[in-house]
């Protein structure tokens, strides 16, 4: 039976599941304090991939249902999705950690020869996996949740009890917002810091085993990463920390040399030991994705539906 749901947050967990609620029938509200372009997913790399997730039977689905999505949508140019692809790549020296092939569709990754690693890396794998342009994608997103009848509301909510009263069932999306919103004191911001160069190079995009260090090549700007520092929360970039960036950059792929900075970017990771996915009365928390908000996006929103399906 279709539910009047609101969905609080409007980044890509919470646009992720106004989308597939809507889908399966439901009357939905997006209700957030900020829209894109003023959100964190706006500033993501977005391209899928499994970091820091446990390594259980749900994470693996999650990530593999929203790598389906992803990919069936990539045939569709207005979404702004494409198959890309990236390798991961450990320096000599360094132990190589395979756990998240265990993430992986079935062929769509190999084991690489030193000879095709950068200098430096001696083991690494090839794997073709979505990459969203989030500049694209997130304004198509709201545009399908707009045509399907959802209601939105840009409005801070301070109490989810309160929507109670007003709808069925509440969806807390609220990533770094459920630090306050549910009293959760172990979600943390995790900040990251990126490089904009101008487009054009690589043709592949990089991720280093096991630092945040990555180069992925989007239509507007080859982003050059990263940052991975835990517990501050001004989303602003550092000058120090961005030459440290951009000169790792150089040193994996000289010919970025070639390339104009063209701008900057920090926001902060929504971070969790452990994903919060979970019915709590009338309320389903989704939350606590950290780095991987688009890895995990449409699997838990699938998740979501089989909690109203099978909880309510």
């Amino acid at each position: 039976m279709a539910k009047n749901i609101v969905v609080v947050g409007a980044g890509i967990s919470g646009l992720s599941t106004a989308y597939e609620l809507l889908q399966a029938g439901h009357r939905v509200t997006v209700m957030a304090k900020e829209f894109s372009p003023n959100i964190t997913s706006n500033k993501a790399a977005a391209f899928w991939f499994p970091y820091h997730i446990r390594n259980d039977e749900r994470g693996r689905d999650w990530c593999k249902k929203s790598y389906s999505f992803f990919k069936e949508k990539s045939t569709d140019s207005l979404t702004g999705i494409g198959m890309i692809s990236i390798i991961k790549a450990s320096k000599k020296g360094v132990e190589d950690e395979t756990s998240w092939l265990d993430y992986m569709p079935e062929t769509s990754f190999n084991k690489l020869e030193e000879a095709a690693l950068p200098n430096g890396y001696d083991k690494g794998y090839k794997a073709t996996v979505p990459l969203i342009e989030t500049q694209i994608f997130l304004p198509w997103l709201m545009n399908q949740i707009k045509e399907k009848g959802a209601n939105i509301v840009q409005q801070e909510i301070t109490d989810l009890q309160e929507l109670e009263d007003n709808f069925d069932v509440v969806v807390n999306c609220s990533a770094l917002g459920a630090r306050q919103l549910c009293n959760d004191a172990t979600v943390i911001p995790f900040r990251g810091q990126v490089v904009l160069l101008e487009p054009g190079l690589p043709n592949y995009s990089f991720l280093e085993n096991p630092t945040p260090s990555y180069i992925v090549l989007r239509k507007d700007a080859t982003i050059v990463g990263g940052t991975y520092e835990e517990g501050v929360y001004d989303a602003i970039t550092e000058e120090q920390s961005l030459q440290e960036i951009l000169q790792k950059a150089y040193t994996i792929l000289p010919a970025l040399k070639q390339r104009k900075v063209i701008g900057s970017w920090a926001g902060l990771r929504p971070f969790r030991n452990l994903v919060r996915l979970e019915k709590e009365g009338n309320i389903i928390h989704n939350y606590g994705h950290g780095g991987s908000g688009f890895t995990l996006s449409f699997g838990c929103a699938k998740q979501i539906l089989q909690i109203l399906q099978n909880e309510f």
